[in-house]
């Protein structure tokens, strides 16, 4: 080899060792002189399957809220909305999730013609012919009792309010019953009228939240929408001669209002107090989510128009997110979070607070809540303790301290304050539960799934499913950081009406977390959240399904969380094998009933 061809072979690899220095990769790592290398990355096998076409039933709601004013006996004198209500008793599904609840209005005085009397919502199988029947008669005889000098006016804000409390109240109970899972229910308002207010009230029915609050329970069930229905059924024709319309009587509304709809004086034309009062309840019905309808020209009043949904739906497989809460995305080997607050241990050393302890001054808000907003000008104190046990910082209830009511990872208190709802596991509908985007730092509260702020190719969703920084340009460490999935369905439809899919995620990277110290770290097997040794990892698994009718409809999240995984301390990691197996009946709804108590229903 000639002396110009060996300086060519040295040049050209003195640039490639150039090359290689601007890179992350190298030839020789020194710390392993130092360090033993750790086998740290643990698979996920096994299967999940979308809920049969019985396991997940919609259960179907409607109230009916009826004028009982004495303008109805003129605008309706033949009762027809009393025959609607019967014929859409005897249309709807006779089945034991369907229910109804019939109110009626008048003045001050509201009405609940259940079989109880009680404001609660009745199987339509609990209703037999003479039970419809009677409903039917007492719609048609109804009269306000007493001698209220307001017992015939008509009053929309005092019903609305009797509406969001019944629904609210069951939507409560419902929750109660099912040990924290969302409620599946669909409700939905029928609010029937001649549409005149004996008092204007418009700002608070138009722009205030008569209608709205009752439109945003929707965030705690499968849907929530009020529709609306105009009545003008007279038997007499109205009167148009005083219709001049160009007579100067008449205001114009508001410049640039949707909040009021300008009362006319006595005397206006009739024909345009029927259109105003439509108006207002056709803008009802948007604020509410739902549709309007008009009966007018000897139209006899039906309900059969309205769309209730199914009770019983197919669902479709969405995505599966795995999330270790002990370890910051990317999952460095020198960075740890042992109590899975969203605080890295080495930031919890720095601020003060208990590496093992979500929330060191107990109250309310977690040490990782605390500091995050302490460093954006919060006034948060993470360690500051009161004399009655409590923390220094005000604002969290004593009886939600330390309550997970969706058990997504979050306290409720700490959901107040990023925007999200402590009672749904997934506030924004996207598929990815709350916790993972908040430790991950997407946006819990809004779908950003499709958004990339750091430009390294990869969106958001795919950076929380692959545990990687959607802040951080590191698209060439996914070979060494990323998770990896392999999703198979198994087969067609099974007997119980079920897809079923076989899951692996390999490279799940566990975090060296530490010995709890406090009951010097006496290791129980990770029993205990109170007393266990070092490298204890927090694996949370959520699988999300469609329902196969409506793909933009709400989504069910199941989950599952695994607390025994080891890192390898002393080179023994756990499990053996370093396979999490994962079943089916592993992923739950909602919260998991204790260990030996009654399963959630």
């Amino acid at each position: 080899m000639t002396r110009a061809v060996k300086l060519a072979s040295v040049a050209s690899f003195a640039a490639g060792l150039l090359l290689a220095a601007c890179t992350d990769t190298y030839l020789y790592d020194e710390r392993r002189e130092r360090e033993i290398p750790v086998d740290r990355s643990v698979s996920l096998q096994g299967e999940f399957c979308t809920p049969g076409s019985d396991q997940v039933v919609r259960p179907i709601k409607i109230l009916i809220a009826m004028d009982a004013s004495q303008s109805m006996n003129i605008t309706d004198p033949d009762g027809t909305r009393a025959r609607a209500v019967v014929d859409l008793l005897d249309n709807l599904p006779q089945e034991r999730e369907v229910s109804i609840l019939v109110m009626l209005f008048a003045g001050s005085t509201t009405a609940f013609l259940s079989k109880s009397g009680l404001q609660e919502f009745e199987s339509v199988t609990s209703l037999d012919q003479g039970d419809r029947d009677v409903l039917r008669q007492r719609i048609l005889n109804f009269a306000a009792p007493g001698n209220m000098a307001n017992r015939d006016s008509t009053d929309f804000v005092k019903p609305l309010s009797d509406i969001y409390a019944i629904i609210n109240r069951d939507l409560a109970n419902a929750r109660l019953m099912r040990r924290g899972e969302e409620t599946r229910a669909r409700y939905s308002v029928i609010f029937l009228s001649d549409g005149q207010p004996t008092n204007n009230r418009d700002e608070e029915l138009l722009c205030g939240d008569a209608v709205r609050r009752i439109r945003q329970l929707k965030d705690l069930a499968d849907d929530v929408k009020v529709n609306t229905v105009h009545v003008f059924l007279p038997t007499q024709p109205v009167n148009s001669s005083v219709c001049d319309l160009d007579g100067g009587v008449i205001p114009p509304p508001p410049s640039g209002s949707l909040c009021e709809i300008p009362n006319l004086p006595p005397g206006s034309c009739p024909l345009l107090i029927i259109n105003q009062n439509a108006e207002r309840l056709s803008r009802m019905a948007d604020l509410g989510g739902g549709n309007f309808r008009d009966f007018r020209n000897g139209e006899p009043i039906n309900f059969l128009n309205f769309q209730f949904g199914q009770v019983r739906r197919t669902w479709v497989f969405d995505k599966l997110v795995v999330s270790n809460f002990s370890a910051p995305a990317g999952s460095p080997l020198e960075l740890a979070d042992t109590d899975s607050d969203g605080l890295l241990d080495e930031d919890e050393f720095r601020a003060r607070t208990e590496p093992w302890v979500v929330d060191s001054d107990s109250d309310g808000f977690s040490d990782g809540i605390e500091v995050y907003f302490n460093g954006r000008g919060g006034m948060f104190n993470p360690v500051g303790r009161l004399a009655d046990g409590g923390g220094a910082d005000q604002g969290c209830p004593p009886e939600l301290r330390g309550v997970d009511s969706d058990c997504d990872g979050l306290l409720d208190c700490d959901e107040q304050l990023i925007g999200t709802n402590a009672r749904r596991v997934d506030s924004d509908d996207d598929g990815v539960p709350d916790s993972v985007e908040f430790k991950l730092t997407t946006q819990p509260a809004s779908n950003d799934l499709d958004e990339d702020p750091d430009n390294d190719g990869l969106v958001n969703g795919a950076e929380l499913q692959l545990h990687t920084n959607p802040r951080l340009v590191d698209a060439e460490k996914l070979s060494v950081s990323g998770y990896r999935y392999q999703i198979t369905k198994r087969g067609g439809i099974d007997e119980l009406g079920r897809q079923c899919w076989d899951l692996r995620v390999d490279n799940v990277l566990l975090a060296n977390t530490l010995p709890d110290i406090r009951d010097a770290g006496v290791d129980d097997a990770g029993v205990s959240e109170y007393r266990r040794g070092a490298g204890y990892n927090d694996i949370f698994v959520s699988v999300s399904m469609r329902p196969g009718d409506d793909p933009t409809g709400r989504a069910l999240l199941r989950t599952f969380r695994h607390k025994t995984t080891r890192f390898p301390v002393g080179g023994i990691r756990s499990p053996p094998d370093g396979i999490i197996r994962v079943s089916n009946d592993d992923f739950v709804a909602g919260c998991a009933a204790p260990p030996g108590g009654i399963p959630a229903p």
